[in-house]
């Protein structure tokens, strides 16, 4: 905390050194309410340690920058402060100002050009992919993105969900995914010997350990299934989905991405086609339910005999009420 209150006293400094305002040690130590000495002690550090061309000027009774291309050090921050700017970062793809997107990135090269932690590394392992809310234990989403950066392991206690109580699993840490305001951890699960997705919702705790984690699938492949397939679900034979909407049904369709890569057709009557590629029938089964009978299910015939079922099961539900 000392050295940012002290940042902030040099950044100042330096504020009115580069506007020719000539500060002064009686400036420095009012507007931060220390005493001369101290504020005398300030400027000094900033010449001996930060290598800052300070030079007095009798004339003016304050100090000058005696070169004028001199170029402060960027922001003291800690590692933990600096992974949650690459976070914010990955987050910020959902904005439309691209201008803030830009300045977002310089910022980022600026503060972490000398720390020893590979930005792009984490930011390779971070996306985004609509926004809900679920709640994440804090404590657990800073282990998982210390891990995440620092390339190790983790020890998790994970409840899944036909399971009450959590079971401890060593894993190695892949790639994090938001999708639907759930937190996702694509990892390597030691137990089972295969990539496996863990919710951190669902994780009681989780630790970062020692050990290393190795890359059993490379960065580029997790983002490439994760881009290719609708929803979370992206392990398995792609299958093409195509759906018909009517009424309702077409005019909410219309304005909506389902999947960056759909394809979309209008027809004269007003209805729709949508057809996107996926990987499990799960999650588009939740997905057209709440359609009713504004939409139809065209291809491919499994998914057309899942939703009958489902629906069947429904109105069994409701029938003798």
């Amino acid at each position: 905390m000392a050295k940012k209150l002290a940042y902030e006293r040099y950044l100042w400094f330096h504020e009115r050194l580069r506007a020719n305002k000539h500060p002064k040690i009686a400036d420095l130590a009012a507007k931060f309410e220390i005493s001369r000495r101290q504020a005398a002690r300030e400027i000094e550090f900033m010449r001996l340690f930060l290598g800052a061309p300070i030079e007095y000027s009798g004339e003016h009774g304050g100090y000058f920058y005696g070169d004028d291309t001199f170029q402060f050090p960027g922001l003291w921050v800690s590692e933990e402060e600096i992974v949650s700017l690459v976070v914010a970062r990955r987050l910020a793809a959902a904005l439309p100002d691209r201008g803030l997107k830009g300045k977002f990135d310089a910022f980022l090269k600026k503060v972490g050009g000398d720390m020893d932690l590979d930005l792009l590394r984490l930011e390779e392992k971070v996306s985004l992919k609509n926004v809900r809310y679920t709640r994440v234990e804090p404590a657990v989403f800073q282990a998982v993105l210390r891990a995440l950066a620092q390339g190790r392991q983790l020890d998790i206690a994970y409840a899944p969900s036909y399971a009450r109580a959590a079971a401890q699993r060593r894993v190695d840490p892949l790639h994090l995914l938001v999708y639907m305001g759930n937190w996702h951890l694509i990892a390597w699960c030691h137990e089972r010997r295969a990539v496996r997705d863990f919710l951190l919702s669902r994780m009681r705790t989780a630790d970062m350990l020692a050990a290393p984690a190795a890359d059993h699938v490379a960065p580029e492949e997790i983002r490439e299934k994760i881009e290719k397939r609708y929803g979370i679900f992206f392990d398995g034979p792609e299958r093409r989905v195509v759906l018909r909407f009517r009424g309702s049904g077409t005019r909410l369709v219309r304005d909506q991405v389902w999947f960056p890569a759909q394809k979309v057709e209008e027809f004269p009557d007003g209805s729709l086609l949508l057809e996107f590629p996926v990987a499990d029938f799960r999650e588009v089964l939740r997905d057209i339910l709440p359609f009713g009978a504004d939409v139809e299910v065209l291809e491919p015939p499994e998914l057309r005999r899942l939703l009958a079922d489902t629906i069947g099961k429904m109105a069994g539900v409701y029938g003798g009420k």
